[in-house]
């Protein structure tokens, strides 16, 4: 259900939530947030997918020891009329075989995972009427999720 919301409050939020674990592995959030207004947004949709992105990162940058342990998370208008949310990881990044299959319902790359996180993002994604998508520049060059969708500014707001 769409309702009020601050895209930068919901981010932090979901950061928050992986706090623990993400202080108790050393790794550092860099926020480039822009100005953004108050948008109509399904929350919990939205913070689903966050924190499944946020815990991919975290699991992607465990394997790399004395790496840079590192995500940044970005916010942005684009042409306008459409919120871009991006998650950049240091981790092991993707193999372009993996990029065209990371989506899909129980494709994964661990021994304990399901591979159903990715594709239901994807599929929430779908829902709200925008994109999930995926790049890296291959093993051990880290990747990047962006989420692109059409913002509806919430009422009162320009």
């Amino acid at each position: 259900m769409s309702a009020p919301v601050l895209i930068c409050d919901l981010l932090d939020d979901a950061l928050r939530m992986n706090d623990g674990v993400l202080a108790r592995r050393g790794v550092s959030v860099v926020r480039e947030f822009a100005e953004v207004p108050l948008l109509m947004l399904d929350r919990q949709q939205l913070l689903q997918i966050m924190i499944n992105l946020i815990s991919n990162a975290r699991h992607a940058m465990e394997d790399m020891p004395g790496a840079l342990q590192q995500i940044t998370l970005r916010v942005a208008l684009v042409a306008g009329n459409s919120l871009r949310v991006s998650l950049r990881d240091e981790g092991e990044g993707i193999p372009s075989g993996n990029l065209a299959r990371i989506f899909v319902h129980g494709f994964t790359t661990r021994k304990t995972d399901h591979g159903f996180g990715l594709h239901s993002c994807a599929l929430v994604a779908r829902l709200m009427g925008g994109t999930l998508t995926a790049h890296s520049d291959g093993p051990g060059r880290g990747a990047t999720f962006t989420l692109d969708r059409p913002i509806n500014t919430a009422p009162g707001e320009p």
